[in-house]
């Protein structure tokens, strides 16, 4: 695990959704979900720009750097927005035990949907 991807939402069905799939499909193996107050500037069409306050669930995806691209693409497919926020932050400290949690954790979910397959 060498990065994080921050995300949020404003509905729990959406969370549950994007967290479900990401577990799911093996791109990420652990996801923190946390109620927030979000405060931005914003403006449509030729609107002028006004300031925005609601609560947002903020989304912590742990991810490999390899299932980035695709878990952008899973965030980006299933969102209620349509400009979703995506933040990836790179992690130059990872403790090695949480590290191979992280790793056997795709491992196990990997050959677990490989036996659904065959069965």
């Amino acid at each position: 695990m060498r990065l994080m991807l921050l995300q949020t939402t404003t509905t729990k069905s959406n969370a549950k959704l994007l967290i479900q799939t990401a577990l799911e499909q093996g791109l990420s193996p652990c996801i923190q979900q946390k109620q927030i107050q979000s405060h931005y500037m914003w403006a449509e069409d030729s609107k002028p720009k006004k300031v925005i306050s609601e609560e947002e669930i903020l989304l912590n995806f742990k991810v490999f750097k390899k299932d980035f691209k695709k878990l952008k693409k899973l965030i980006l497919k299933h969102h209620s927005y349509t400009l979703p926020e995506i933040v990836g932050i790179k992690l130059y400290k990872v403790s090695k035990p949480y590290k191979k949690w992280c790793k056997n954790a795709f491992k196990e979910t990997m050959e677990q949907r490989v036996a659904l397959v065959l069965e």
